[in-house]
């Protein structure tokens, strides 16, 4: 099978008017949503970034800044702006032109906001699959790119999912032998989603497993830290831990 490379992958989008902007941003995973039609929606989570007064002559980034991140399919987006806090009275000043403290999430296609989305999709020319521990192990400690696929399952909605990613962090014990993933950022699917927009369905998360047929997942949510006179306090991190039965696979570049 083809695995995707994703150091020459890419989302660009293309602004609107003649004096439009570009903007080109690496992937940092991808979710595979198969129906039980056997039908196929593709999503790309891009790298964050941070907000910024895009080719300002003046300051060019936004206080208060946030987290900006992104989901892209053929046809649907799904954008994420994640501030310091999540409570929304945490700025006082009603003028700024920022919503402050509030996680703003939001999605809708392509054509409503670009004039173009492309994805520039590239693979490796040859790979190999580690079917065992003693080859992980080995293709670790030689440096070889590896990327990671694992294949979730609905049985209540008969739906499946196929994350890919590559590998960040990989742990390793040579003598036993023993490796454990532990990477991210990834998509995940919430499969139980009745939201219009198949974007809306998808989460970010980051990964940890050291079984071919079982993991974690811990997903990027709003957590309370406090309560407040206003109300309770929270910040958005990764806080969601999910446990999961399905098949890891890693395949190492050769």
């Amino acid at each position: 099978m083809k695995i995707i490379d994703f150091s020459k992958s890419y989302m660009s989008w293309f602004g609107t008017g003649e004096m439009s902007s570009v903007s080109r941003i690496l992937l940092d995973g991808v979710c595979t949503l198969i129906n039980s039609h056997g039908e196929k929606d593709i999503f790309y989570l891009i790298a964050p970034c941070r907000s910024e007064h895009t080719h300002s002559d003046g300051q060019l980034i936004v206080m208060p800044n946030y987290d900006f991140r992104g989901i892209f399919g053929a046809k649907e987006y799904k954008i994420f702006r994640n501030h310091w806090m999540s409570n929304p009275d945490y700025l006082d000043d009603p003028g700024l032109d920022t919503t402050g403290g509030r996680i703003l999430e939001e999605s809708g296609l392509h054509s409503t906001k670009w004039d173009d989305v492309k994805l520039d999709i590239n693979y490796f020319d040859n790979t190999k699959e580690l079917t065992n521990k003693q080859s992980i192990v080995d293709s670790t400690l030689n440096n070889s790119v590896l990327v990671g696929q694992t294949e979730l399952f609905n049985d209540k909605t008969q739906q499946k999912a196929i994350l890919e990613y590559p590998i960040k962090t990989m742990n390793v014990i040579p003598s036993v032998p023993r490796f454990q993933v532990d990477t991210g950022p990834i998509l995940v699917p919430n499969f139980e989603s009745n939201k219009k927009l198949k974007v809306d369905s998808l989460d970010i998360a980051y990964i940890v497993y050291s079984l071919f047929d079982q993991g974690e997942y811990i997903s990027r949510k709003p957590v309370k830290i406090a309560n407040t006179d206003d109300g309770p306090l929270s910040v958005t991190d990764y806080s969601e831990l999910v446990e999961y039965v399905g098949i890891n696979r890693l395949y190492a570049v050769i």
